[in-house]
């Protein structure tokens, strides 16, 4: 009987390797990224917060990347408008 495992050999030249491939001039990959990875999460019912700790976790490289170099107020701004928030409006005193 054949014996079956999961690893891969060293010698595999199918072994998954992560690159990095340039876009277009002026096509901004990593937004586009975390906006896909907002949509896909919103669709299935997460909630913010959960979305957002995607983002927050190193254990997530490519959401956690963008968090990493774009900030919390970028990937919020995502959030907000992929979830159709308003920004929120300064309200005059009367």
């Amino acid at each position: 009987m054949a014996e079956f495992h999961n690893g891969a050999e060293a010698e595999d030249p199918f072994e998954a390797t992560a690159v990095f491939v340039d876009g277009p001039p002026g096509y901004d990959g990593a937004a586009a990224m975390a906006r896909a990875f907002i949509e896909e999460y919103a669709m299935m019912g997460w909630p913010r917060e959960r979305i957002l700790r995607l983002f927050q976790d190193p254990r997530y490289a490519g959401t956690h990347a963008v968090y990493h170099q774009r900030g919390e107020a970028f990937i919020h701004s995502l959030l907000d408008d992929v979830l159709c928030v308003a920004p929120a409006q300064e309200v005059p005193h009367a």
